[in-house]
């Protein structure tokens, strides 16, 4: 991380944007899952379990059954960090699901300038969190909150607002950064909030 911000070039999360921004451009069709996960590469969990919670964390968050498939996914990878998976593995039903690619740009679109922000800023912070047994934390938060999606669904924003704690989460185990760890606690906070 320190390289890329030494040098201007973009750091490790915007280029996870980047690449799947110019997958987007590429597309002639709907994007599917698949593809995207070619895209970020078949052993990278963490990249691969940020991008569904990007995409509900957006807008996009409002189309049916997004945020459903967007929370198995983050489930099973969750589940399979914690289980040291070396690959990653996707049901054949949850990679043939597909979204349109120029809303999933225009959503991308809207998100960068806070990926570009978090790059900038983020650094190794309170590394300890980041080594077992408490990196078994967020990994276990992120499998709770993919597998609670699917009923969130119902309550307007909420899958939104749980997607965000995911993203966060995911970036701090991304960065070794213990402050997103840390602010991650927010959107579950008001995400209870907004429930009860």
């Amino acid at each position: 991380m320190c390289d890329d911000k030494a040098s201007g070039k973009p750091g490790r999360l915007s280029r996870i944007v980047d690449e799947v921004k110019s997958g987007c451009e590429d597309a002639t069709d709907k994007i599917k899952v698949t593809d995207l996960l070619s895209i970020i590469g078949d052993k990278s969990l963490l990249p691969a379990m940020l991008l569904p919670a990007l995409i509900v964390a957006t807008p996009l968050s409002g189309i049916p059954g997004v945020s459903s498939v967007g929370g198995l996914i983050i489930a099973l990878f969750s589940f399979e960090l914690i289980f040291n998976f070396r690959e990653i593995y996707l049901p054949k039903k949850l990679r043939s699901h597909s979204i349109d690619p120029d809303k999933l740009s225009r959503s991308i679109d809207r998100i960068t300038p806070i990926i570009k922000w978090i790059d900038k800023h983020s650094r190794s912070r309170i590394q300890f969190l980041f080594h077992r047994p408490f990196i078994w934390i967020p990994q276990l938060v992120c499998l709770l909150t993919g597998l609670s999606m699917p009923f969130l669904e119902f309550v307007p924003f909420s899958s939104s607002i749980a997607a965000i704690g995911v993203t966060l989460l995911v970036i701090s185990m991304l960065t070794e950064d213990g402050l997103f760890f840390l602010l991650a606690v927010l959107p579950y906070v008001f995400g209870i909030y907004l429930i009860v």
